[in-house]
């Protein structure tokens, strides 16, 4: 159930070119920096449409953003109001369901896209890439710090999570039947994996083209008290992606073996001699499921 008065997308409409999902719980804040953002990307928006998911803010955030949108000259926008969930991949889910683009966003509101953000992840997408993601600056309490990310390859995601949250997909796997999922906490690392068993092709743009707000608010935060349970929970849906000695870790972890290491926050093991600390593996097991 949600609430969508003032929606302005016209079911005639044409499609188009990107859509963008924006989760927001009690973030009015922040909301007119992150629309702000999208206003000044450096392309047509009347080919953009944005659909803001509220999850039952109370600070007023549907209204304000109504108003910010229809002050903007976009293809269409839609502003939901859900029953609170808490998570955010049940939200951008439900705006993604309805988003019509022919390539993807999710846009946390708390961040912002620097102005050609659209105009080189499209770029990429173009060249044959289904994910496009680029560097960002994290703005923290101590300053703004520019982020490098590596080029893609699927031992280093298996790994760790090295794509962003803000990421271009093109909308063909969502309509493979990728979603987020709320059994991990990190629901963004498990969303790219899924994508990689899709045999998506990741497109890297090496400069800093969006910003990260990290603050006591973010959901990634809150997440990182169940680090080890979340990293298990993302080799145990998508088995396939990682090497048995990483499947056996993670059946360990989930069943609350004394002797499974919990790895450092973050890190997946996908080495047998790292996984084997965790007392079920042994170093001679082989790998499966291609990882």
């Amino acid at each position: 159930m949600y609430d969508d008065p003032g929606g302005m997308t016209h079911p005639e409409a044409p499609q188009p070119q990107v859509s963008i999902v924006i989760p927001s719980h009690n973030y009015a804040r922040f909301l007119p920096g992150c629309l702000g953002s999208i206003a000044r990307q450096r392309m047509n928006l009347g080919r953009v449409e944005v659909l803001l998911v509220d999850d039952a803010s109370s600070d007023g955030s549907p209204e304000l953003a109504r108003e910010l949108l229809a002050a903007m000259p976009l293809a269409a926008s839609r502003v939901l109001v859900l029953p609170h969930t808490g998570r955010p991949g049940p939200v951008r889910n439900a705006g993604l369901r309805l988003a019509r683009g022919q390539a993807l966003l999710t846009l946390d509101p708390d961040d912002e896209l620097l102005p050609d953000f659209l105009p080189r992840c499209l770029e990429v997408l173009a060249t044959g890439a289904d994910v496009a993601y680029t560097d960002y600056f994290l703005e923290e309490a101590d300053g703004r710090h520019e982020v490098r990310l590596p080029v893609y390859h699927k031992f280093l995601l298996a790994n760790q999570n090295i794509l962003p949250c803000t990421a271009l997909f093109k909308r063909r796997l969502w309509d493979l039947g990728v979603r987020f999922r709320s059994e991990t906490g990190y629901e963004d690392w498990d969303f790219w994996v899924q994508l990689a068993l899709k045999r998506a092709r990741f497109g890297h743009v090496a400069m800093p083209l969006f910003s990260y707000r990290m603050h006591g608010g973010n959901y990634s935060v809150h997440a990182r008290s169940d680090d080890a349970r979340s990293k298990a929970r993302i080799v145990a849906d998508n088995a396939a992606f990682f090497p048995s000695w990483t499947q056996a870790w993670a059946q360990g972890v989930l069943a609350g073996e004394a002797g499974a290491n919990p790895m450092e926050r973050g890190i997946i093991p996908i080495l047998p001699e790292h996984a084997a600390r965790s007392r079920l593996v042994s170093a001679g097991w082989g790998l499966a499921g291609g990882a």
